[in-house]
């Protein structure tokens, strides 16, 4: 009779030890839809724009990775990087371990970060509190790769 009490008592532990890990929302892969570069009231297009190609970043974890082809002016170029990230809110980090624009690597990249269903919205760059930079900043728009 003594044993119920304590078999009630370690049969919800047990199931919470059970349970998942809680995963970022952005856990998994994301195709680039597109890109802008906004100065003040202009918006250009960059992606698909000037630049054609394709470009997938993936989180797992604490680790991001992208990797990508684009296509400019008749100029292919490979683009790839990846590391670690922290996420609190919308303030995002990326600690940069390898890319292949090597003046990237070893920098620490502040971002805006939102994901809304299956859309999630890059910019850069972010003032102190995170607040993307009005007169001129990049905003990314990646869609749930399938």
């Amino acid at each position: 009779m003594k044993r119920i009490p304590l078999l009630c008592l370690l049969i919800p532990i047990f199931l919470i030890s059970c349970s998942p890990e809680p995963t970022s929302p952005m856990e998994g892969a994301w195709k680039l839809a597109y890109e802008y570069e906004v100065k003040g009231d202009q918006s250009t297009l960059i992606f698909p724009g000037t630049s054609q190609g394709s470009e997938i970043k993936m989180w797992s974890g604490e680790r991001w990775a992208l990797v990508g082809v684009f296509i400019e002016d008749s100029v292919m170029t490979d683009n790839f990087g990846g590391g670690k990230f922290t996420l609190e809110g919308t303030n995002y980090q990326e600690i940069v371990e390898y890319h292949s624009a090597k003046q990237y690597l070893g920098q620490t990249v502040k971002l805006y970060l939102e994901v809304k269903n299956d859309t999630l919205t890059q910019i850069w760059p972010v003032d102190d509190e995170g607040i993307p930079v009005e007169s001129h900043h990049y905003m990314e728009k990646w869609v749930r790769f399938d």
